[in-house]
């Protein structure tokens, strides 16, 4: 008798874990490609334009409160800048510009964004560096890139490293 409440025990706590994880928000980012538009007016300064695939492997819906990227050159980590969003951009207007960024294909400013459970979300994400008045300009020149992509969802305490990925740039791809 009494095994055979173990076990009943053993099966309902398992299939409570299993629900609870069925049931729970829980955001997954893809990406990996960058895109360097072309600046919309003279003065515009670099902007890094990355197409990301937002899903949910989780039941519940939830929100994406922010995201962030570590930019790092060639391992120089001492040289490392946060790039933040700034605008989501319409990709089919944007391609129409020529890749040029212009108002008609930017939708200002980039905010938070509810999530479905089961649910995927393809969003193009403008980033532009976060540190301007402590740092400067952000300047881009040939070399090796790490990309370090954090998301804060709403059932995180603490923004998470979804994401790492590098992409070397050579000078015809920065003319």
């Amino acid at each position: 008798v009494t095994l055979a409440l173990a076990i009943a025990a053993l099966a309902m706590a398992s299939l409570a874990l299993f629900k609870a994880r069925m049931l729970e928000f829980r955001p997954e980012v893809l990406g990996g490609d960058v895109i360097l538009p072309r600046p919309g007016r003279v003065g515009d300064t670099l902007k890094l334009l990355l197409p990301l695939q937002f899903s949910n492997a989780g039941g519940a819906d939830g929100v994406i409160e922010w995201i962030a990227i570590r930019l790092t050159m060639n391992d120089q980590r001492e040289r490392s800048v946060l790039l933040s969003p700034v605008a989501e951009v319409d990709m089919q207007r944007f391609i129409q510009a020529k890749r040029q960024l212009e108002q008609e294909n930017t939708i200002e400013p980039f905010t938070s964004f509810a999530l479905e459970g089961r649910r995927s979300l393809a969003k193009f994400v403008l980033f532009d560096h976060a540190e301007k008045r402590r740092a400067g300009r952000l300047e881009l020149e040939p070399g090796r890139y790490s990309f370090e992509l954090f998301v804060k969802a709403m059932n995180t305490r603490q923004p998470k490293l979804e994401r790492s990925f590098e992409h070397v740039l050579e000078q015809k791809q920065l003319d």
